[in-house]
């Protein structure tokens, strides 16, 4: 960052965050007001100089309500330190790093609506019982909302405060696994957060770190996580084949042979895999393996961050599976049983699966029908909370919409710039 270029990498967290300037101040005020016991005072102004570059390196409690919010630290922000009369970067101190810490904990948890206990120098099971509870309504906030900084940001507020317990006191060998593996789940959906946003370099940052606490947790489930979402991540990257072996690392992970749903998790991962490079026998065997082991799970026994993925949920992702083969009549099909079993309160994945459908219909050249199933989707769009994977398939549906000679393909994109200019 300069002075003349501005603060791009904060104006991008805030423009994916949807933050105006006037609401960030007063969101880093609360931030303040948590640690210090008094509200900041942080106007717009301020953010605007921290944009601008005129505030190059913040106060250090403006730094840290600032990691708080973020979930990352100052210079990851864009912010430069202050140089020494000897031009070294001026490094914070241990005692800052640890209040740095103890606030971002603190923070988190205010966010998360948990009030922990003071400090001690025991840790045990009500401990890791209490972030789980935290962790399990994040989880069913972001189902409903999808990926947000905000939501990223949480989640590694919980993965720092599960780290600061292991190293805050005495915890048995299984209180340390179990921590590291509530932190190692937190970076894993915080790694998701980003990935929906499609913050790419932030959900690999996070993912390297959530396989390295799954490995020390030593738990098959954590580690089954940390895998899935790398072979999202790799997938969205253009890496097929580091896709596919990622997805059948989660399936050897150990509860795929423990438990039927996450059998079926890891195998429809390897189906997308596989679809991604054509590959369509390996891509339907693996599909009819997730179809048979979701048929033997017990919906009422269901991990919460596991919620969503249901019969609705395996119709639609086999929808893309046809989609990647070439096989849109059979993609469309799945998707319109995906949306008849969906439930109502999942606004995101509606819009989602009905933008699929649209995509299907139009491989099949028919044109009116998927002109129709994409204004439902934009209606729905307009409820719905923002999603860089959304808008990247509607956009994908224009471009392949423009090669189509139908006077009614060209009505349906004039109608629709029109509206999009209006809003």
């Amino acid at each position: 960052m300069t002075g003349k270029t501005g603060n791009a990498v904060l104006a991008d967290r805030m423009n994916a965050a949807g933050l105006m300037q006037h609401e960030l101040a007063a969101r880093l005020n609360e931030h303040i007001e948590r640690l210090t016991g008094r509200p900041g005072t942080l106007q717009d102004r301020h953010i605007r100089n921290y944009l601008t570059g005129r505030t190059r390196w913040p106060h250090s409690r403006q730094r840290q309500a600032l990691e708080a919010e973020f979930g990352c630290t100052a210079e990851e922000l864009g912010f430069v330190p202050r140089q020494s009369s000897s031009s070294a970067a001026v490094r914070a101190t241990p005692e800052d790093s640890v209040e740095r810490r103890a606030f971002t904990t603190r923070a988190a948890v205010a966010a998360a609506g948990v009030v922990l206990p003071a400090a001690r120098n025991s840790v045990g099971f009500s401990d890791v019982r209490r972030i789980d509870q935290a962790l399990d309504a994040l989880y069913q906030e972001e189902n409903k909302l999808g990926g947000t900084s905000r939501i990223e940001a949480q989640f590694l507020g919980w993965m720092n405060h599960s780290l600061s317990l292991l190293n805050s006191g005495r915890a048995s060998a299984r209180v340390r696994s179990l921590l590291y593996a509530t932190a190692a789940n937190a970076a894993s959906t915080a790694a998701w957060a980003a990935l929906d946003s499609h913050h790419q370099q932030r959900a690999a940052q996070h993912l390297e770190r959530a396989v390295t606490l799954a490995g020390l947790s030593g738990d098959p489930e954590a580690v089954h996580r940390a895998w899935n979402n790398v072979a999202m991540l790799a997938g969205q990257r253009g890496r097929p084949i580091e896709a596919l072996h990622a997805a059948q690392a989660a399936r050897d992970s150990g509860m795929a042979r423990r438990d039927p749903l996450y059998a079926s998790h890891a195998h429809v991962r390897i189906a997308l895999s596989h679809a991604r490079i054509r590959d369509k026998q390996p891509a339907l065997r693996a599909l009819g393996h997730a179809e048979d082991a979701l048929a033997r799970t017990d919906p009422a026994h269901r991990p919460t961050w596991l919620a969503y993925y249901d019969g609705a949920e395996l119709h639609g992702l086999a929808g893309i599976v046809h989609q990647r083969l070439g096989r849109p009549e059979q993609a469309e099909a799945s998707t319109h049983q995906a949306l008849a079993r969906l439930s109502p309160e999942l606004t995101r994945n509606r819009v989602y699966y009905t933008a699929q459908l649209a995509l299907a219909q139009l491989d099949q050249d028919d044109i009116e029908a998927a002109c129709a199933t994409a204004d439902r989707a934009l209606t729905t769009a307009g409820s719905a909370p923002g999603s860089h994977r959304i808008s990247s398939l509607l956009d994908d549906f224009r471009r392949r919409l423009t090669t189509h000679p139908s006077p009614l393909a060209r009505e349906w994109l004039l109608r629709t710039a029109v509206k999009e200019t209006a809003g």
